[in-house]
């Protein structure tokens, strides 16, 4: 009876077994390609000019059989790798990948490049014509995954719910299976068995279907890069890669983080030219760092770089337009610093980005220009406690400017990229693309903006920055409200920059209503360091005057400071 029932027992598995193989044969020739047309098959009836068997016809036998198989389901004959494995890592990753298991083991088997194509489960020699290993290529993961998409393990609802970008794995199309119901393999993404969409895929990832089916990035389906007719087609893959990464975090295509970013925003590009810009003497050094930046660092404690996604968000990127202070389409998504100093998640102003770098935490060590008061904190220079400011994060103090030109008024508010970007973008008159990447000019700055000479010859091409917004028509007319503005500037020959600070006078360190109103913050290499200003005696004391204090009440043009 024990017998009966063991040889009973074996009829039915191997019974089981042919039913298996006749579905699964059956499902690889009814459902799309043949393995027999693919790359797998590695029999002498192949098509592949590296990889083929010299006399070996059965097709199967590679990976699979129905008798003497190995201990590994689903009835597994190739050797298996003992290979240890170095891992994808990244600061932003919720998953927890171990050694790859099941069927992530099972295709390192021939993709890790250490057992020949050839060498059977309980055999000593490989079959005849693959007894080499994968070679170097596309196809060798080898044994460092450090730039492979991750798998092997749990993809589940709590881990789609503490990640926030990823869906629900309940939502997933058919295509992508998950092995045992949850663990991601790389079965989920490739089909080994077929190949009607190109590198044994699952589904057609064209518009990276196959990418966003798990990926839920935020703003992406709005984004310029999934809509623009020349990158919504590649999508992801314009700057990622499932295998062989360069940039080995986040699986970017280069190692070098802006060249993931600079061949298509080029003049050979498709998208709107930075390079260029980045070839200016005067521009954001994007070149002298690289593997610095971290989506999740804290920008009040982050070592000095810039990187394009510093201000850039590329999975969020896009055209909409908006009004100062408000961060425009193409800085959605970015984080910063607000006004008082503290790190916000997403920045809402474009100054916050700005003040990334600029602020508590400034790169900038030493002020551009000596001066009585003197900050490399912007946050602090355009509080709104201070006694002037430019209106970058809030309306300005004066409550008369009559020199503004005509579509600006004292309730106008500014970007910090309205005098800080491409000389010759669209702010500055030109045809370039805008936004602080290179200028000719010192400081990242627009236009023009003499401020290192004394006595300066007037030229409005030297304050071509200041006269963006100012009409010198006006500010250097001859009129009494402005003569001592025409007899400095015209006729004693003093820069602007020597009495006034562009960006704003900290009152945190000392700025007063009376000593620093109308940004007044003298430059010490021409006015000594003893001087004074006083906006309510409408007077001043420094070196270059040949007598003080000199009053600046109205009087007729030509008064001599």
């Amino acid at each position: 009876m024990k017998y009966k029932m063991n040889h009973m027992t074996r009829g039915l598995l191997l019974l089981f077994t042919l039913t298996w193989i006749l579905f699964f044969c059956y499902e690889i020739d009814v459902m799309g390609d043949s393995i027999v047309d693919t790359k797998h098959n590695l029999s002498i009836s192949g098509t592949g000019e590296r990889y083929r068997a010299t006399s070996e016809e059965r097709v199967c036998i590679f990976c699979h059989t129905p008798h003497h198989a190995s201990p590994i389901t689903p009835l597994w004959s190739h050797d298996v790798s003992g290979s240890v494995y170095d891992l994808y890592a990244s600061t932003t990753m919720k998953a927890q990948p171990g050694q790859p298991t099941g069927a992530s083991r099972l295709c390192l088997s021939c993709h890790d490049g250490t057992i020949a194509l050839g060498m059977l489960y309980g055999t000593s020699q490989p079959i005849a014509g693959l007894e080499t290993t994968l070679l170097p290529g596309p196809s060798n993961l080898q044994t460092d995954l450090s730039d492979d998409h991750p798998v092997s393990f749990s993809y589940d609802a709590a881990l789609a719910s503490e990640n926030g970008e990823l869906r629900d794995p309940a939502t997933l199309p058919p295509a992508i299976k998950l092995e045992e119901g949850h663990l991601l393999q790389c079965t989920a993404c490739h089909n080994p068995h077929k190949n009607p969409y190109g590198k044994f895929q699952v589904m057609d990832n064209h518009g990276s279907a196959l990418c966003i089916a798990c990926h839920n990035k935020t703003g992406w389906s709005l984004s310029s890069h999934a809509t623009s007719p020349v990158t919504s087609e590649e999508g992801c893959l314009i700057c990622h890669m499932s295998h062989g990464a360069g940039g080995l975090i986040w699986l970017l295509k280069e190692q070098i983080e802006e060249e993931n970013c600079l061949p298509c925003h080029s003049a050979e590009g498709d998208g709107p030219d930075v390079r260029s810009g980045f070839n200016k003497f005067y521009h954001h050094p994007v070149e002298a760092t690289a593997g610095v930046h971290d989506p999740l660092e804290n920008p009040l404690t982050a070592t000095y770089h810039v990187e394009c996604t510093d201000c850039h968000n590329s999975h969020r990127v896009n055209s909409n337009e908006a009004s100062a202070p408000l961060v425009n389409g193409r800085l959605a998504g970015v984080g910063g610093v607000n006004i008082s100093g503290d790190a916000v998640e997403e920045a809402g102003y474009e100054y916050e980005i700005c003040l990334r770098c600029h602020a508590d935490n400034s790169f900038v060590s030493t002020s551009a220009i000596p001066r009585f008061i003197e900050e490399v904190n912007k946050r602090l220079d355009f509080d709104l406690a201070n006694p002037s400011y430019h209106p970058v994060a809030g309306i300005g103090k004066g409550i008369d400017v009559p020199s503004l030109r005509p579509e600006y008024t004292v309730t106008s508010m500014m970007y910090c990229t309205d005098c800080h970007g491409s000389d010759d973008g669209a702010k500055a008159g030109g045809a370039a693309t805008d936004g602080p990447h290179g200028s000719i000019y010192p400081h990242l700055l627009i236009a023009q903006y003499e401020q290192d000479q004394y006595p300066l010859f007037y030229s409005e091409s030297n304050y071509a920055l200041c006269f963006l917004c100012h009409d010198p028509g006006i500010l250097l007319s001859q009129s009494s409200a402005f003569h001592s503005h025409r007899s400095h500037v015209v006729g004693h020959k003093v820069a602007c920059s020597i009495c006034h600070d562009p960006h704003g006078v900290p009152v945190e360190l000392g700025g007063t209503t009376s000593g620093n109103a109308h940004l007044i913050n003298f430059d010490t290499r021409f006015v000594g360091e003893g001087g004074y200003y006083d906006s309510y005696e409408k007077s001043c004391s420094v070196s270059c005057h040949t007598t003080n204090p000199k009053s600046y009440a109205q009087g007729p043009f030509g008064e001599v400071p």
